[in-house]
C-alpha cells in the first residue's frame, strides 16, 4: 500500500519520513511554499538515493542526485527536509530554491513521484502551491482555483492510494510546538494568528478531498497507530523528533504564551 499525508505545517511530516525511512520504504516531501520543488528517495542496499526535482529559471525540469545513509539520521535537525547536499554562498547545506520556479513541466516527474510509498504536502499535486493551509490557499481550495493546472492523472491515481489526513487532538500541545517552533515570527499576535490558521486548515482538509471524491481516513497525531495505519514493522517513538523544532529562538515565556492561548482557545 502506498501513503498520501495530508497535513498543515507543525504537523508530524520530519517524523513520518523517518519512520518510512527506519523501515526502508521509499518517500517523496513536496515543498509546501513556492516555488515547486520536491526530493525523492529510495533504499538501495544500505544507503537511500536522493533525488531533487525543481524547474530553474528557463522552466527546464532538472535533478540532482545524491546516496546517503540515512540510518543515524532519524533524528536529526541538520538533514531535515531543507537540506541539500552542495552547500550554498552563505556555507548551509540547503536546498537552492532562490534559482527555482513553480512551473507545469514539474509534472515530467509525476509518475516518479507517484511510484513512491509516502508522499508529503500532497496538496501541490492539486495545483495548489504556496503557503501551506494559508487563508489565500483555503480559499482557492474553496473556489477549486489551482495556482497551476495539476497533471491530468492526479485524482485517479490519488484514489488508488491510502490518503490519511493527520491533525493534532491536543492543542495545548500544538500551541507550545508553534510558539517555541523555529521559524515563527518574534511577534505573539502573529504567531497566534499562524497558530488559528493551523487549526482552521486541520478542519477544512477533509472538505478538500470530499469535494474531490478522493476517499481518506483520519489519523490523530497523539493517539493513532502508526503501525497501524501505516502498515509500519518497527515504529519510533512519538516524541522522538519533538525537541529537534522547537529551540525558542526569540528566548520568550513560551510557557505562559501556551497557558494564555489555552484560556482563550474555544
Amino acid at each position: 500500500m502506498q501513503y498520501t499525508y495530508f497535513s498543515s505545517v507543525k504537523s508530524g511530516k520530519y517524523l513520518i519520513r523517518s519512520q518510512f525511512w527506519y523501515n526502508r520504504k521509499s518517500c517523496c516531501f513536496l515543498s509546501q511554499s513556492k516555488p515547486l520543488w520536491c526530493v525523492l528517495s529510495m533504499p538501495i542496499g544500505k544507503l537511500d538515493k536522493l533525488e531533487w526535482w525543481w524547474c530553474d529559471k528557463e522552466n527546464n525540469l532538472q535533478t540532482h542526485n545524491h546516496f546517503l545513509d540515512v540510518s543515524d539520521k532519524l533524528a536529526s535537525s541538520h538533514y531535515d527536509e531543507m537540506w541539500f547536499p552542495i552547500k550554498d554562498h552563505r556555507g548551509y547545506e540547503f536546498v537552492p530554491r532562490d534559482n527555482w520556479v513553480t512551473h507545469e513541466n514539474f509534472w515530467g516527474n509525476f509518475y516518479n513521484i507517484m511510484s513512491r510509498d509516502l508522499i508529503t504536502n500532497p496538496f501541490t499535486l492539486l495545483g495548489y502551491v504556496g503557503n501551506l493551509g494559508s487563508e489565500k490557499m483555503m480559499l482557492d481550495m474553496e473556489q477549486q482555483r489551482p495556482n497551476i493546472q495539476p497533471h491530468p492523472d492526479i485524482l485517479p491515481q490519488l484514489r488508488k492510494r491510502k490518503n490519511i489526513i493527520v491533525y493534532k487532538e491536543d492543542i495545548e500541545h500544538l500551541a507550545y510546538n508553534v510558539f517555541a517552533g523555529t521559524g515563527r515570527p518574534e511577534s505573539v499576535e502573529k504567531t497566534t494568528e499562524i497558530l488559528n490558521t493551523i487549526i482552521k486548515f486541520q478542519k477544512f482538509m477533509p472538505a478538500v478531498l470530499e469535494m474531490l471524491d478522493v476517499p481518506y481516513e483520519m489519523f490523530s497525531l497523539d493517539s493513532g497507530s502508526y503501525s497501524k495505519t501505516f502498515d509500519l514493522d518497527k515504529v519510533l517513538p512519538r516524541d522522538s523528533s519533538d525537541t529537534l523544532f522547537t529551540r525558542n529562538v526569540w528566548k520568550q515565556d513560551v510557557r505562559k504564551q501556551v497557558s494564555d492561548y489555552m484560556m482563550s482557545y474555544g
